[in-house]
Order: C-alpha cells, then sequence, then structure tokens
C-alpha cells in the first residue's frame, strides 16, 4: 500500500476507527502502528480471571498477556484469580473494582454466558462492554485409565440403563460441559431430571474428582486434560466435536448425535469511553497476531476466532440466546 493513503481512505478510516472497523480496513503495517500509538500510555494492563489457576480461562488470560508483552505494547500485566459459579462471582467483582478502567480485561466465554443463564445473578454481561474473542474449542470425554468405561459405547449403555448411576463433572453449573452432559443425556433418551453433575472450579479439581473416584466422567476443553491423556492416566471416550479430533472419535460417530464447542473471549468495563475500548480492543488484536499467541493455539490446540466490534456483539446475543433455550430444555438447576 503506498504511504500517503488518498484523502477519501483518511476520511474513511477517521469516520470508522472509533467504531474499531479501521482494523478490518487497514493494512497490516497500519494496524501495528495505530495499535502501538494507542497503547503507548499504557504502561501496566490488569488481566481479571474469574477461575481458578490452570484451568481453561487460565490459560488463555495468562497467554494473551504474554502475546502483548512480546508485542512490546504493555510492559507489565497484572493477574487476579478469582473463581466461583461459572465465572459470576469474579464478574460481580471485576465491575464493582474496575467500574471504570480503562486498563483492565475481564476473561470470560460461553461458561458464563451459560453460568448467568442458570444461576441468574443480579450482575451480567450487560454491565461491561465485549472487547474480543479470541478462541473456540470442542470438549473431550474422559475417565480414569482404571475406571470403569473403557469407550463411548460403553458410558452411553450406563447412560440408558441408569443416569442417576452416572457422576459426570466439569466447569460450573450451567456452562458448556454442564449442557453437554444434558444433551449426551437427552440424546440417549435418558430423563435428565436425574443427571448428576458436579461442577468445579478448574481441570485440576475435575482430575482429583475423577482419581477419587467421586465422579466417573469429566468434561473439558481439551488443553485441560491433555496431559493425563498423552500419559495415559485418563481415557479420552469422545469429542464434542463433528469429526474426530486429535485421534479421538467424536460422540456423533459413536452414536451419539449431538454437538457443542466453546470460546473465550475478553471484555472491558463499562463505564470506559469509545476511544478507550478501541485501545484495548486494538492491543488485543494486534496480541493476537504475534507468534507468541501463534504459539500458544498450537500448544493448547485451540482454534483462533478473533471476532470484534457489532460481529462480536451479534454473536453474543446468538449465544445468550442458545444458553437459555438449552437451560430450559434440560431443566438445568444452580449448583
Amino acid at each position: 500500500m503506498d504511504r500517503h493513503p488518498n484523502m477519501k481512505m483518511n476520511r474513511r478510516h477517521a469516520l470508522l476507527g472509533t467504531a474499531g472497523l479501521v482494523l478490518q480496513a487497514a493494512a497490516p503495517h497500519v494496524l501495528a502502528q495505530a495499535a502501538e500509538s494507542a497503547a503507548a500510555a499504557m504502561s501496566r494492563l490488569k488481566i481479571y480471571i474469574p477461575a481458578g489457576k490452570g484451568g481453561g480461562w487460565d490459560q488463555t488470560g495468562r497467554s494473551l498477556g504474554r502475546a502483548i508483552q512480546s508485542t512490546g505494547l504493555v510492559p507489565e500485566i497484572e493477574y487476579t484469580n478469582n473463581g466461583g459459579k461459572g465465572g459470576t462471582v469474579g464478574l460481580a467483582d471485576f465491575v464493582a473494582k474496575h467500574q471504570g478502567d480503562p486498563s483492565a480485561l475481564l476473561v470470560g466465554g460461553m461458561v458464563m454466558v451459560g453460568a448467568i443463564a442458570v444461576n441468574r445473578p443480579s450482575v451480567t454481561l450487560r454491565q461491561v462492554r465485549p472487547v474480543a474473542r479470541l478462541t473456540s474449542d470442542y470438549m473431550v470425554l474422559v475417565t480414569p485409565a482404571e475406571g470403569p468405561y473403557r469407550n463411548m459405547a460403553a458410558l452411553s449403555a450406563d447412560i440408558r440403563r441408569d443416569l442417576s448411576r452416572v457422576a459426570f463433572c466439569g466447569g460450573s453449573a450451567g456452562g458448556v460441559d454442564h449442557m453437554l452432559a444434558g444433551m449426551i443425556a437427552r440424546t440417549l433418551r435418558a430423563d435428565t431430571r436425574q443427571l448428576q453433575y458436579l461442577p468445579t472450579s478448574s481441570g485440576k479439581e475435575a482430575m482429583e474428582l475423577l482419581h477419587t473416584g467421586k465422579a466417573s466422567v469429566a468434561i473439558s476443553g481439551y488443553s485441560e486434560f491433555k496431559a493425563g491423556i498423552e500419559d495415559r492416566s485418563l481415557t479420552a471416550l469422545a469429542m464434542s466435536s463433528r469429526r474426530a479430533l486429535f485421534g479421538i472419535p467424536s460422540l456423533r460417530e459413536q452414536g451419539v448425535d449431538t454437538e457443542l464447542s466453546n470460546w473465550r473471549g475478553v471484555f472491558a468495563p463499562a463505564a470506559i469511553t469509545e476511544q478507550q475500548l478501541g485501545q484495548l480492543r486494538q492491543t488485543v488484536v494486534r496480541a493476537t497476531e504475534s507468534p507468541v499467541w501463534r504459539q500458544a493455539l498450537r500448544d493448547n490446540k485451540w482454534t483462533g476466532t478473533t471476532l470484534h466490534g457489532k460481529d462480536l456483539s451479534d454473536f453474543l446475543e446468538i449465544e445468550d440466546a442458545i444458553a437459555n433455550a438449552v437451560t430450559l430444555m434440560l431443566k438445568l438447576k444452580p449448583a
């Protein structure tokens, strides 16, 4: 591109810049310059993770922080972990403490949307502003290597026989893991009111429930159980994708006609200005273009699905409607 854009392009960039759409219209080197200029005044960024350490949101938040630092846009990143009730405890705390803070980001995603649909908290995602969707991934069902299920057929048979005897564990009540357990039970024509689901705040806690026998099946993103699957302490039964992933057959391929994906993103305080929101958005988008972020996607088996602006707002409306519909259909209740 010419180093001196014509007047028409300059006018277009000026009009669209405050809405963040310039990120879709400008050339890569212009994006980088805009992001560096916008982030120049930010010496520290606070990333609030409404979950325990080691889980998917924690991995996402800290990977994003490292990617931002690698770009040189923000030298210092501060992390806060505060889990509970699918992130709604942390969401309320974030809103209370960072309402007008232009240097704060909240990690969230479909789990939080589902938890809000089930728990109906007083503070919802309407009290924050979406910045960007970052990743999408599918869930994996695992059981201890010494557990009762060697394959999905054995688990399906037990669910059909007596769902109340199968103890599932995963993320928060109402989250995607809980939804998937209910969808599997419904697809197999079991009574979803008998679903035994133990919510946890991290993959580590889910592993403990499996190995102590308190749960027989755990559901979460592949990255949270990757180590256990690779060292064979866990048996992977199925993926929630349409087709096999990571050498693991999908639910559909094993006669359970359902699928579900998860996503994660970041949000900003509601009381910041459009300019400040644009600065945060530019910083995050620039980080997702970095080699450090691309390596994090590979390491964690995530799919990068960056989305922002009106497209993100429209997407969130659909996700909220889906979560409410599934919650009603499966009669999911708070933990």
